[in-house]
C-alpha cells in the first residue's frame, strides 16, 4: 500500500467538487497518466489550495481513463481511481469551498515542515507520512 497527495486543482470548472462528489481522484491533460500509478489499496490524500488536505480515501478500483465531466467528454485528458472517501471536508453549497476544518499536509509529516508537493499533481508521500498524526487530525476535525 503506498499514500499519494493527489492535488485537486485544475484550470478548469472546479475539479475538488467533482471528485468529491463522484469519489474519484483525477489529473488531468499533462499530468492525467500520473494517476496511472496509483493502486487499489493505496491512501489518497486529496489536497487543495492553502496546503489544505480536503479529503482521505482508500482506492477501491484501478484507474480508468476518460469519461463525461462537466458536460464534457475527457478520455485521454483525464485519469481517475475510484475512491471511498473515509473522510472529507464539508463544501459551501454556493462557492465550492471547504466549510469545515481541512487537515494541514504540515502537521501530518514524519519530519518537521510536513509533505512537500512543490507543484506536482500527484505524488507518493508514503514514507513522509505520520500515519499517527494523520488518524489525530482526521479525528480532530471530523463531522459527526
Amino acid at each position: 500500500m503506498k499514500t499519494w497527495l493527489v492535488n485537486s486543482n485544475s484550470n478548469r470548472d472546479p475539479a475538488h467538487i467533482f471528485m468529491l462528489r463522484q469519489n474519484k481522484a483525477a489529473a488531468f491533460y499533462e499530468c492525467a497518466d500520473k494517476v496511472d500509478q496509483i493502486s487499489k489499496g493505496d491512501l489518497v490524500l486529496l489536497y487543495h489550495n492553502n496546503n489544505r488536505i480536503i479529503a482521505v480515501g482508500c482506492v477501491v478500483a484501478p484507474p480508468n481513463k476518460g469519461h463525461e465531466i462537466f458536460g464534457t467528454a475527457m478520455n485521454s485528458e483525464e485519469h481517475s481511481v475510484d475512491v471511498n472517501w473515509l473522510w472529507k471536508t464539508t463544501l459551501d453549497p454556493k462557492t465550492g469551498e471547504p466549510t469545515s476544518s481541512p487537515i494541514n499536509r504540515h502537521d501530518i509529516g514524519k519530519v518537521s515542515g510536513g509533505i512537500d508537493m512543490v507543484r506536482k499533481t500527484v505524488v507518493d508521500v508514503t514514507e513522509k507520512v505520520d500515519y499517527q498524526k494523520l488518524l489525530s487530525e482526521i479525528a480532530r476535525v471530523q463531522n459527526f
